[in-house]
């Protein structure tokens, strides 16, 4: 097949939803198909044009347009493109919040359905709006009203034939508006290195958060829970935070050494290439997600620790569908909640560690096979 996927961007490492295209449609090319990639808004360029961009294992043909140009004139490019390379699917990869700061989807992308005249279409739906959970401010749900009206004018107007979403919650939610989504699980956008195994070390855990930690995320009572936990076992706790943590998760870091002593050491490990990552990933005893329980299935920090085999620890069950809750079950045997995860137990529970893995191979063959078999049903009805 040939395959031409669209996101907003597609600057390396600045872009989670632009780093997973990149490394969906690298999958896709080692599995035999063709592909060709497309960044709609890029604001880390001046001027749109054409690059070769170099994965794991490929050179990916990559356009990027510039948000200062006129849309028009982006449309017009990537068609161009699409009438040289004639795909047999236009691949979206939808981000709202990547087209306009407030989450809106410009009229004028509906024109973008064009392209998907006489080719099938799919839509990756990676964020929907907000005003979604209990206890939202009005302005939230007026606000998550407008953007889902203009979201859902611009799924009418791509006629998608293959829906994919990241998570249960969103698939209810997208059910409810008449759209059928089927689930397909991130993988981590941080590639599985191979490195010496670490020397177990008795006398410690080590914890680790990565990415940004939002103000949602409370510290009591996951640190208490955790220092408790390794002070039954004989360890002492060291977390480190990888990534770009933001300035709440790098005071809470420094809080963190003040309030527990000698008991827990936190320390702010920062940004790092990907191998470096990795490796740090590997370090460690287990992870913490900072996405509440219900959309665990949506971060991608939590796939890349999935990824490299750690237990990953969900402090967070505050977020509950506003309309007709739902009951989310676990995603991943490694996954485990912080209730569910009492001190004497503690050590059990980290022990699940496993070898790292990469599931993208097997998440790319998923995506691959639902786009064969959609095509394949649509040319025997046709």
């Amino acid at each position: 097949m040939k395959l031409l996927f669209l996101c907003t961007s597609l600057e390396p490492g600045r872009d989670g939803v632009g780093d997973y295209v990149r490394l969906l449609a690298e999958a896709c090319i080692d599995a035999g198909h063709d592909c060709r990639l497309v960044a709609l808004n890029d604001e880390y360029l001046e001027q749109g044009g054409a690059e070769w961009q170099r994965g794991l294992t490929q050179d990916l043909y990559c356009l990027r347009l510039s948000p200062k140009e006129r849309w028009d004139e982006r449309l017009a490019s990537v068609q161009a493109l699409a009438h040289e390379f004639s795909p047999d699917w236009v691949s979206w990869h939808i981000v709202p919040y990547g087209f306009h700061p407030k989450g809106l989807i410009p009229p004028e992308l509906s024109a973008f359905g064009i392209l998907g005249r006489d080719r099938c279409v799919h839509v990756m739906l990676h964020e929907l709006w907000i005003g979604l959970s209990r206890g939202e401010p009005l302005k939230n749900i007026a606000w998550g009203t407008l953007q889902k009206r203009r979201l859902l004018q611009f799924m009418r107007a791509l006629s998608p034939a293959v829906i994919h979403t990241s998570n249960l919650v969103y698939q209810t939610v997208l059910s409810r508006e008449g759209c059928a989504a089927q689930i397909l699980p991130l993988f981590g956008n941080i590639p599985v290195r191979e490195i010496v195994p670490p020397v177990p070390n008795n006398s410690e855990w080590i914890g680790g958060i990565f990415g940004t930690v939002h103000p949602q995320f409370p510290p009591v009572p996951c640190f208490d829970i955790l220092v408790e936990g390794a002070r039954a076992s004989g360890r002492r706790l060291r977390m480190l935070g990888i990534g770009r943590m933001g300035e709440y998760g790098e005071n809470m870091f420094a809080e963190l050494n003040q309030e527990y002593g000698g008991q827990l050491e936190a320390t702010v490990v920062g940004e790092k290439s990907q191998v470096e990552v990795s490796r740090l990933l590997q370090t460690l005893d287990f992870g913490i997600a900072t996405h509440p329980w219900a959309l665990i299935g949506k971060s991608g920090a939590v796939a890349a620790m999935l990824d490299h085999g750690l237990p990953v620890i969900v402090p967070r069950n505050d977020w509950v569908l506003r309309n007709r809750p739902i009951s989310v079950p676990a995603i991943d045997p490694l996954l485990v909640e912080l209730s569910e995860m009492p001190p004497e137990l503690m050590a059990g529970r980290i022990a699940r560690k496993q070898p790292p893995t990469s599931r993208l191979p097997g998440i790319a063959w998923a995506f691959l096979e639902s786009l064969e078999a959609t095509a394949a049903n649509l040319q025997f009805n046709a």
